[in-house]
């Protein structure tokens, strides 16, 4: 008998190698989906407050594309769209997830299926003990900082990669005496790509982090002891990464306005880089100031081994108004950029995303596009944003501007973008929405390009459960590189319909 479970636990370990690294990728995103719908739902259902919202689109799109890479023709598009949110006790669990299935003729050549998705879960697995976090996103982008926007139906011509993450983040708490507590915070990632970039620049990585830290007795002051390991493993040919710090760190608070932090300490790394040392003291000091329950200040400054390292954000909002702005400077990556809490999408005032009416999906404004390498950068960056909302308009306004200075090659790049929106409801079940992107992308070893984006979209509501809308899309690409320019011009029409 044992010899058979051997042979058989032999058996299973072989197929399991011989599985493709796409059906391992699957699987993880199918794992996180049920874990985030189904996992918290058995013992806690009950407790809890549960939201399922399901919708069908089909849109026929016609495109009318110039330039360097012209084409035109119809596409017919599927779009189900699932939201699910789940909130109680212990737990909270929000999952955005878009298929879009694209059938055209072979002079468009959409992509077939892609994938838009947005999960978030916590649960309080054992309490004031144990919490897993998860993360998950699909998202479809170009595989180089000089690619146009991309989705489903350029796809192909415009290079396009699907980007799947997931990520897992166990937590661990322990009282130890009122004067102290220790905390394991750790996470799990996978990054994996598709498409015309291929499959080479997989990764995951894995970090842990240990603390002791000021327990309930100290009242305004706060301190901790912190040592963190993490390590990045690629299935390209590029070098593994293993990042280590150790700092200490003090705060204190005074009063409930102002308060100040800092932190000292020692970096190890084993990194990419042609510095001749990564390793170094790091130290930083910061404080954060609210005047009002609206108003939020926050700054910290540093040096690291690349040198100057800050960060910055400034937050207000009113009934009606919404306006952050952040500043920073540190090292990243393109897999950094992938993970969910880069995105920096839209939100409402209590901070759920904000969905476009025309399409269901969460509106993500600023999303990094990065050169196609996983050599770290440095980045530094300013970005803005600005929401005003009224009884029947709603007004958006997004903006920023980022360096990235590449660790091993000499390359530079400088990206602006500026992004506005208007919604309206026009009463009579009619909703119409304006907006429109500028964009340029200077780099010191590839070309600068311009891209200009437009979009008019039409609404209206034909029943509770059905809407319909008509779409006007307007794209001008201008690129320094011969044979990358083109115009693109779309109108479609579509029709979504909710039946849970």
């Amino acid at each position: 008998m044992d010899m058979a479970m051997a042979t058989m636990n032999a058996s299973l370990r072989s197929e399991n190698m011989r599985l493709s690294k796409w059906s391992r990728a699957g699987s993880t995103v199918l794992a996180l989906g049920f874990f985030l719908i189904a996992g918290p739902m058995p013992h806690m259902a009950v407790a809890g407050d549960w939201k399922f919202d399901h919708s069908t689109s089909l849109r026929l799109s016609h495109v009318d594309r110039t330039g360097d890479d012209g084409y035109s023709g119809e596409i017919l598009q599927a779009r189900p769209n699932l939201h699910v949110h789940g909130e109680g006790g212990r737990f909270l669990a929000d999952v955005n997830y878009q298929p879009v299935v694209s059938v055209g003729n072979s002079d468009t050549d959409p992509e077939l299926l892609t994938h838009d998705l947005i999960g978030r879960a916590r649960l309080e697995a054992v309490e004031d003990k144990f919490f897993i976090g998860a993360d998950t996103s699909a998202r479809v982008t170009g595989n180089s900082s000089s690619s146009a926007s991309v989705d489903a139906i350029n796809f192909n011509s415009e290079g396009g990669q699907q980007v799947f993450t997931f990520g897992l983040t166990p937590e661990y708490r322990h009282h130890i005496n009122k004067y102290a507590d220790f905390t394991s915070n750790n996470r799990f990632d996978w990054v994996t790509y598709s498409g015309n970039n291929g499959s080479n620049n997989d990764s995951r990585s894995q970090a842990f982090n240990a603390a002791i830290r000021s327990g309930r007795h100290f009242s305004f002051w706060n301190w901790s002891l912190n040592a963190t390991h993490r390590e990045i493993f690629y299935d390209s040919d590029t070098d593994d990464e293993t990042r280590k710090q150790y700092t200490a760190n003090l705060g204190y608070r005074f009063g409930p306005r102002w308060a100040v932090n800092g932190s000292v300490g020692y970096e190890d790394n084993d990194v990419n880089s042609n510095r001749d040392d990564t390793n170094d003291t790091i130290w930083d000091v910061g404080a954060n100031w609210t005047p009002n329950p609206r108003t939020s200040v926050s700054a910290e400054y540093g040096q690291r081994y690349f040198g100057d390292r800050f960060a910055g954000r400034v937050s207000h909002r009113t009934r009606r108004t919404r306006l952050a702005l952040d500043l920073s400077r540190d090292v990243e990556s393109r897999r950094d950029q992938q993970q969910v809490d880069s995105l920096f999408f839209l939100a409402d005032p209590n901070g759920n995303p904000i969905l476009d009416p025309a399409t269901g999906q969460p509106i993500i404004v600023n999303v990094p596009s990065v050169v196609d390498t996983d050599e770290d950068f440095i980045t530094t960056r300013m970005r803005g944003i600005v929401t005003v909302t009224g009884r029947r308009t709603n007004v958006t306004v997004t903006g920023s501007v980022s360096n990235r200075d590449y660790e091993e090659t000499p390359r530079d790049e400088d990206t602006y973008d500026l992004t506005a929106s208007l919604t309206r409801d026009l009463g009579s079940n009619y909703n119409a929405s304006l907006s429109g992107s500028a964009r340029r992308v200077e780099s010191n070893s590839n070309s600068d390009n311009d891209t200009f984006d437009a979009r008019f979209s039409l609404t209206k509501a034909l029943s509770p459960r059905s809407t319909t809308a008509l779409t006007l899309g307007y794209r001008d690409y201008n690129d320094d590189a011969p044979g990358e320019s083109y115009t693109e011009k779309r109108i479609a029409i579509s029709f979504t319909t909710t039946y849970l």
